[in-house]
Order: C-alpha cells, then structure tokens, then sequence
C-alpha cells in the first residue's frame, strides 16, 4: 500500500466509523465534526441527491433528535490512490421506528489534506 492508499484507508475508516457515529451521537457542533472529516467543497451524493458541507450540518439535528443508538460495520473497503470504495451495514435504534437496518454501497474521494471531497452512496433498507 502507498503512502497515499494508506491516508486514503485512514479518511475512508474514519468517515464510516468516527463521522456517522460522532454527526448521529455525539453532543459536538455539527460544524467541527463535518470540518474535521471533509473539505469544505466536499458534495455527497446520497442516492442521487447532492448534499453539500451545510445540508450535512443541518442533517445532524433531525439524526440526533430521533436516533438512540446506531452502529455501522465495514464489510469490505477497498483503496486506490486518492479513492476508496466500501460495503457496508448500519444498524440504528430510531425514537419512531425502532429497529432499522440498511446496506451502503459508498465510493469516494480523498483530498491531499487527508480529508474526504466526495462520496456516491447508494442504500437500501434491509
């Protein structure tokens, strides 16, 4: 693995693990937790939908009013260069519909400051 294939494996796991744990549960400023993982020009294309830096800040306070708890699991990730692609499961305990599962299918790009500048996510409830 490169140098660069490795800080990609680095943004790629602490987008998936450290991100959504910290945006769905955590008591910090969306602001900072958005900052700290991805560029300010960072589009995140989510079933087709593009979201910007301030729609995924302004997506933490509906996340964080109605999840409980979550956990996701990286099955597979693959890195190549500055990109990464991964598999994965998200399991959350939401306030209105309990138990809810969903499959990701993400791939993405790295900026040179170890930071994540785009992502194309498909889910689907499982």
């Amino acid at each position: 693995m490169t140098a660069t294939s490795e800080a990609t494996e680095r943004a790629a796991r602490r987008l998936l693990l450290d991100y959504t744990r910290d945006i769905g549960q955590s008591d910090e400023d969306p602001a900072v937790v958005v900052d700290r993982t991805m560029t300010d020009d960072v589009v995140w294309f989510s079933d087709g939908a593009a979201l910007t830096r301030e729609q995924l800040i302004a997506h933490a306070a509906p996340v964080r009013k109605n999840v409980i708890s979550g956990e996701l699991l990286i099955d597979e990730l693959l890195v190549d260069g500055g990109r990464f692609a991964a598999r994965c499961r998200m399991a959350v305990e939401h306030r209105k519909l309990g138990r809810v599962s969903m499959d990701w299918i993400l791939m993405g790009e790295v900026a040179d400051d170890g930071r994540v500048r785009r992502v194309h996510q498909l889910a689907r409830t499982a």
